[in-house]
């Protein structure tokens, strides 16, 4: 075998290793890609099923809680680009259910900030310091009588 055919059978095989290379880290891109769309899906369904559930009980149509075909067919279109675009289209997504779930809180609703906590517990124990003082002057002022 001449030296520069087993020059040329280095370089290709160098450049078959490269382009296998090159496929093989795509392919775990688009595999991580596809894991990340699929656990931000699953994250959005639990978020759309309260969700759901809080615009029925504020009257809105069954009908308007289901897409419609131009809806479907432009998330399609901005899914069409492969996993990645999934991806964003997942985020975006979120930020819609993100500003639904403001659009839609109650007001009041929610857990209550520490401070009105404390406010609350220190308005609680002082009437219940000012019924046990009238109960104890009430029963001296009786035994006094008596």
């Amino acid at each position: 075998m001449s030296g520069d055919a087993w020059q040329d059978y280095l370089a290709a095989a160098q450049r078959l290793d490269e382009v296998r290379r090159s496929a093989a880290t795509a392919a775990a891109d688009q595999d991580r890609g596809v894991h990340s769309a699929r656990e931000e899906l699953a994250g959005i369904r639990a978020r759309l099923v309260p969700q759901q559930s809080r615009l029925r009980a504020l009257g809105v149509a069954e009908a308007d809680l289901v897409p419609s075909e131009p809806e479907v067919a432009a998330a399609g279109q901005a899914m069409a680009g492969g996993p990645q675009a999934v991806l964003a289209a997942l985020r975006d997504a979120r930020a819609t259910a993100d500003a639904a779930d403001a659009a839609t809180r109650l007001p009041g609703a929610g857990p209550l900030p520490w401070t009105r906590v404390l406010l609350y517990g220190a308005l609680v124990t002082a009437l219940l310091g000012l019924l046990a003082v009238l109960c104890l002057g009430g029963v001296y002022l009786a035994g006094w009588r008596g």
